[in-house]
């Protein structure tokens, strides 16, 4: 079997998996959720980070994951505390940026960080996961978790095809040598037009500000991937692991994702796109 092949097989499989815990509720899309969590905290701390399994730090960053997301979804059902985690999740995500576009390639800051402070594996996944999980919270969840999983796929996509067929100007060589700025730029639109028409579909409204707010989604998620892109590379690695045949790891395919969830999460909250 191909690459090529592995990819699609293990992409309808997951596909298939999300669906169904979608369609079965709240709480099994909670627990799919929680899954996911953990197997991306044990990629980053023991092939990014580098540390032992089942060491107590390993233990500390997934009990990080654990309490408080089980606590918060399936004990003290708290929207108002769980958006304490989104406002985290969006000052972790402009440090992010800061360390993406400020960090020099050959720092060790990370590596430094990541000895000192190895259980900041169960923080860069907890706070995000949290929106992400705090979007059950509304009645169309459904709708809107579809809406969010398109538009990731839309950026992917777009990205992809632009790329192949267009690209003559890499984006950032040092950091995703693939990536270029056709494929950014045709990646942003797909991702504004999909999410603009589905959205249109789910909620029987449309407007400019749909379509620019979805096109900053797909940039959100090109970033989230390249700063992704950024410490596999200072740490040596091609993948976050094997787990998903033709695809790497757990973070590999929800490193973008997670990135868009807190400004998804926020607009959905405070601004006009909701309430159009």
């Amino acid at each position: 079997m191909s690459n090529t092949q592995k990819r699609i097989a293990s992409a309808l499989v997951l596909g298939l998996a999300v669906a169904a815990c979608v369609y079965f509720g709240v709480k099994s899309t909670l627990f799919f959720i929680l899954l996911f969590c953990l197997l991306a905290v044990d990629e980053i701390f023991c092939n990014l980070f580098k540390k032992k399994r089942f060491s107590l730090n390993y233990f500390i960053s997934e009990t990080i994951i654990i309490v408080p997301f089980i606590y918060f979804f399936f004990v003290d059902v708290s929207p108002d505390l769980v958006g304490v985690f989104t406002n985290a999740a969006l000052l972790l995500n402009v440090l992010l940026i800061v360390y993406l576009f400020y960090i020099n390639m050959e720092s060790k800051f990370l590596v430094k960080l990541a000895d000192k402070f190895p259980f900041l594996a169960g923080i860069l996944i907890l706070l995000p996961m949290m929106s992400l999980g705090s979007m059950t919270y509304f009645s169309k969840w459904r709708a809107l978790l579809a809406v969010l999983l398109i538009v990731n796929f839309g950026m992917d996509t777009g990205a992809w095809f632009f790329g192949k067929n267009f690209g003559k100007h890499k984006l950032w060589p040092s950091v995703s040598p693939n990536k270029t700025i056709e494929g950014l730029i045709g990646g942003i639109l797909t991702s504004g037009i999909v999410g603009g028409i589905f959205w249109q579909i789910f909620f029987d409204t449309m407007g400019v500000q749909h379509f620019l707010f979805f096109a900053f989604l797909g940039l959100m998620s090109q970033v989230g991937d390249l700063v992704q892109s950024k410490i596999k590379r200072q740490v040596g690695i091609k993948d976050s692991s094997t787990l998903i045949p033709g695809h790497g790891g757990v973070y590999d395919r929800i490193d973008s994702l997670i990135f868009l969830a807190p400004f998804f999460v926020t607009a959905l909250k405070y601004f006009y796109i909701v309430k159009s």
